[in-house]
């Protein structure tokens, strides 16, 4: 079965908006920091302030040069921080060499941190605790794991990647649930053998075609996080050979319509439950 995130998404976004609405539309802002003139980066950021506005969420997109240094994306995170207009705020990745990304989502207040990639936030998320705003990409994993009533309790989870935007805080997300968790790295030995026991599999690896059907065992549940482009169709792909694995699982994401879509949603789940507890 696909776990289509394109339609558990619009189904989140349409109660957001209901709830929005009931409420008389709130002054919400997600506001953006978009650093240089990546194209992909450049859509991906329209997308995201379009279905903010879609349901009632608005917020400025913020856009530096290639050339700005560490110091000035920091210095502009600091005065959206001070600012009480603002209710949630993330950098858009990746950012342009020689930008430390790390000091750049330290700069971030926690309590504004609507992408969820402070190392505060997850350490919280370890720490199972409920004020934890996870990554936007982990939770719209989740998100979809719970519309289709999909139970961790007690399942082999695999996590192939420990990127601390999506890796660790999934690991702690499956973590609380009871689900026990294996990460892999490119550092791992006999990784196909460990992937051949996973219950769920999850693959953030960004090469197409990476996991193939012998990493996965019958009625596995496989979820696709990885991107990359197609050199030959000039296309966005996943790291799943989706026409060889998908015959052997119970659930599987497609590429590109199943984990993308809710990251943006669960990115403005987060924003509105910032908005809750600040107001």
């Amino acid at each position: 079965m696909i776990l289509d995130g394109k339609t558990t998404s619009q189904k989140i976004m349409s109660e957001l908006k209901a709830e929005l609405d009931k409420n008389n539309q709130p002054l919400i802002d997600l506001d953006i920091i978009l650093v240089g003139d990546d194209p992909s980066s450049r859509l991906y950021v329209d997308l995201k302030q379009k279905k903010a506005k879609d349901i009632g969420v608005g917020g400025k997109i913020h856009e530096l040069p290639s050339t700005s240094t560490t110091q000035d994306v920091v210095d502009l995170i600091q005065k959206l921080n001070n600012d009480s207009s603002v209710t949630g705020l993330m950098v858009q990745l990746p950012l342009p060499s020689p930008i430390d990304r790390d000091l750049v989502l330290e700069a971030i207040d926690p309590k504004k941190d609507a992408d969820g990639l402070t190392s505060y936030n997850l350490g919280l998320l370890f720490h199972k605790d409920p004020s934890a705003i996870a990554s936007a990409t982990s939770f719209g994993i989740i998100k979809l794991i719970e519309e289709y009533k999909i139970n961790l309790d007690g399942k082999n989870a695999v996590i192939i990647g420990r990127s601390v935007d999506v890796g660790l805080p999934l690991f702690a997300l499956f973590n609380n649930r009871n689900a026990t968790v294996t990460i892999c790295h490119s550092h791992t030995q006999n990784l196909i053998e460990i992937c051949q026991k996973a219950d769920v599999l999850v693959s953030i690896v960004g090469q197409k075609n990476f996991v193939t059907a012998d990493f996965v065992k019958d009625g596995a549940i496989v979820i696709d996080v990885g991107t990359s482009l197609d050199i030959e169709t000039g296309k966005i792909v996943g790291d799943i050979d989706f026409n060889s694995v998908a015959p052997k699982c119970s659930y599987i994401t497609p590429s590109p319509s199943g984990v993308g879509p809710m990251t943006i949603a669960s990115l403005l789940l987060n924003t509105v439950e910032i908005y809750k507890r600040n107001k």
